[in-house]
């Protein structure tokens, strides 16, 4: 259902293509048809299977991309539109990617290409790739149901502005999907196409952001009472699968830790700390600390992807799998990162309290227990702060 695959990506400025977009300034909007043909795209993904046809009533080709990926030549894309018409040919994900660089870093939009789409909460969706990595499974915020059909024509529109994006599919006229921050490393960089679907009438019209502020919207989940947003981030240590970490394993030498914050909507994202190519699977330690006017209990609202546990003071309090496979190891909602997966009782004792999460993330709970490229995170947030001071 997921896939994930990142490729060499050209993103230069040549003025002799008439189909190149520069980095636009802002009242720059001349719309530039974008050729469908085999001298305007090349591979980055290996042997994908693409045709490039000659069809009347479209007079600038049809891509019919049955896998991999393509990107265009010598494209530069910061902010504007990107529209284009797309038929899925198969049950899977394809869509668009956009300010591609460095062959791991972009951002993407795509359709779940399902009987259901249009009636699933899911069915299209908005995910950074950062460092190899692709966040599908960290942000439920950005998936929405959407006037999509599955085996026909759907008309796509991207107004990008800054940190900001609307999707509109078909005849929309408000935004189908509304990203109140783009949350990928770049801002300008090429573009790429993913089967497997067929491509057509694609124009990318620099600059043209339909008044959209470049500024992202208010967090106010991730600036809600309670989330913690400071953290400390330990080296990697061996990864043991099929048995618990223990407290006496974290690092003990305070200054092997490293201060880390979460980010929008309280998402400690790792993914920009490990590069998806080169860390092995391991685990990975994450500790907070908090100061209690007396003896009590605290309920914690808890989001993670993969398998955690979690320690108070030392002492192991908790433990959780959130897998999007095998279904019976998601947690709710569909395996996704979020302050719904778990809420679990915190004792603390007056004073100063460490609170320390072990967590195997961004790998398979399979017999190969390798390494998946998606999304490698956690969230916290206490349900009342009450006789509380958090970490600053």
């Amino acid at each position: 259902m997921h896939r994930f695959q990142i490729g060499v990506l050209v993103a230069t400025f040549c003025l002799s293509l008439p189909y190149s977009v520069s980095a636009a300034e802002p009242n720059t909007t001349t719309s530039q048809v974008i050729s469908m043909t085999s001298s305007h795209w090349h591979p980055v993904s290996d042997k994908p299977d693409v045709q490039y046809v000659m069809q009347e009533g479209f007079p600038d080709g049809i891509i019919v991309l049955k896998s991999g990926d393509l990107a265009l030549n010598e494209l530069s894309f910061r902010a504007g539109t990107i529209e284009f018409d797309m038929k899925p040919l198969a049950e899977d994900i394809p869509g668009i990617r956009f300010r591609q660089r460095d062959h791991q870093n972009g951002e993407e939009f795509y359709i779940r290409s399902l009987p259901d789409c249009r009636a699933e909460n899911d069915c299209v969706q908005y995910s950074p790739v950062i460092n190899g990595f692709m966040l599908w499974n960290v942000y439920p915020e950005y998936q929405k149901r959407a006037p999509v059909f599955a085996d026909g024509w759907n008309h796509v529109r991207l107004v990008i502005s800054g940190k900001r994006m609307n999707v509109f599919i078909n005849d929309s006229v408000q935004p189908t999907l509304a990203v109140g921050e783009l949350l990928g490393n770049t801002q300008q960089g090429g573009l790429e196409l993913h089967g497997p679907a067929a491509f057509a009438n694609l124009v990318v019209t620099p600059g043209k952001t339909d008044g959209l502020s470049p500024v992202p919207l208010p967090d106010s989940m991730g600036n809600a009472a309670g989330i913690v947003h400071a953290w400390e981030l330990g080296p990697l240590t061996a990864l043991h699968y099929g048995s618990a970490p223990v407290y006496a394993e974290s690092p003990q030498d305070p200054k092997m830790w490293k201060p880390i914050r979460s980010e929008r909507f309280g998402v400690v994202n790792l993914n920009r700390q490990y590069s998806a190519s080169k860390e092995p699977s391991s685990l990975t330690w994450l500790r907070t600390y908090v100061d209690s006017d007396r003896d009590q209990t605290k309920q914690v609202s808890l989001g993670w992807i993969g398998q955690a546990w979690f320690f108070a003071n030392g002492s192991l309090i908790s433990s959780g799998k959130n897998f999007y496979g095998p279904e019976s190891e998601r947690q709710r909602p569909d395996g996704r990162l979020s302050l719904e997966n778990s809420s679990i009782p915190i004792p603390l004792h007056r004073g100063r309290n460490e609170i320390t999460i072990a967590l195997y993330s961004s790998i398979h709970d399979d017999d190969k227990h390798s390494r998946t490229p998606y999304g490698w995170g956690l969230a916290m947030r206490y349900d009342d702060t009450r006789g509380l001071a958090l970490q600053r």
